[in-house]
């Protein structure tokens, strides 16, 4: 019988420890909206930080599609990048977020993804390409190095994520987020968003407030989740369905989410308030909530040197800058 109680005992630890429920945050801050004023026509798309240097996916041009800026100086450096069918040309190019000292792009017409360097100079230096084994690998990508990656075949009625490596033509593991009886992603109350770095898979919900953190093997480490009146099934994938976890970014120190906890009909009537953005240590202990004073970016990294925030703005408004936050209180 006492062998039995502790058995128990363990168990429930183990639950307790892998689940959370609850809104705490040891602390709240307010932030206010920077701007970082670009150089030349451009309208930011995605963002990624390699400190000292910040990159840029411009979608306004076709024969300067990636810009290069010191993040010291908010000096652009360098524009490269041209669409087009030639052998160091992108068909159809999107910037990666990732763990590495390097960069990726990928290029969706070409199933490939190129890794870039910068030197001292600020320029963009070629490394490798790389063609992927496995077809619609690039979308939704999220990498946990070089080679190894998550996909997350979501529009191919698949739902499950994959784990694969670039040359890899089947999935390595596969976990299994949503209802196979689904078809339409959609309008999956299950659907998200994943994110990884060299230790951590992060799963974050779109229309329920729950994120599950994973090791790089899918095994659980802890399933966040918090009260959250979700909207009924009939409006999922509609301008009232009511949003969660919009968008993230997971870097080496941290996870960033941006709260909406309203519909995007709601939202976009005014999306200079009510932005919340969460930040979690990577075993999911809630760290920081901070209230957005101004426009919500859109695609945004973080640079975990001076914990600032980079963010492409979603109207356009004002043309040529990125949204930027200090994030005051992390280290």
């Amino acid at each position: 019988m006492r062998i039995y109680s502790l058995i128990l005992v363990l168990c429930c630890g183990l639950i307790v420890a892998c689940s959370s429920t609850g809104h705490d945050f040891p602390r709240e801050e307010t932030l206010v909206q920077e701007l970082m004023p670009l150089q030349g026509i451009t309208n930011p798309w995605k963002v990624e930080v390699k400190p000292p240097y910040l990159i840029i996916q411009n979608v306004k041009r076709r024969d300067s599609i990636f810009h290069i800026y010191d993040l010291t100086s908010r000096e652009l450096k360098s524009a490269f990048g041209v669409e087009g069918q030639g052998p160091d040309e992108f068909v159809s190019s999107y910037l990666f977020q990732g763990p590495l000292s390097d960069f990726l792009i990928g290029d969706f017409g070409k199933n490939q993804i190129a890794r870039f360097g910068i030197d001292k100079e600020g320029q963009p230096v070629f490394k490798d390409a790389k063609t992927f084994g496995y077809d619609n690998a690039l979308y939704d990508a999220a990498f946990i190095n070089d080679s190894l990656y998550i996909a997350d075949p979501k529009y191919m009625l698949v739902p499950s994520l994959y784990m694969l490596a670039v040359k890899d033509s089947l999935p390595r593991k596969i976990w299994t987020y949503r209802s196979p009886d689904i078809m339409d992603y959609s309008l999956d109350p299950d659907m998200g968003n994943v994110y990884a770095n060299e230790s951590r898979i992060v799963f974050c919900y779109g229309y329920k407030k729950q994120i599950d953190f994973m090791d790089i093997n899918f095994n659980l480490i802890k399933r966040v989740t918090f009260d959250f009146d979700a909207s009924d099934v009939s409006v999922l994938a509609s301008e009232n369905a009511k949003v969660s976890y919009a968008y993230g970014h997971l870097g080496k120190r941290y996870l960033y989410a941006l709260f909406f906890g309203t519909s995007w009909k709601e939202h976009n009537a005014n999306n200079t308030r009510g932005t919340i953005l969460e930040v979690f240590d990577l075993d999911g202990n809630p760290v920081i909530r901070y209230h957005l004073d101004g426009k919500r970016p859109v695609q945004f990294a973080v640079d975990e040197e001076t914990f600032t925030l980079y963010g492409s703005i979603e109207d356009g408004d004002p043309e040529d800058n990125l949204l930027v936050y200090k994030l005051k209180g992390l280290s």
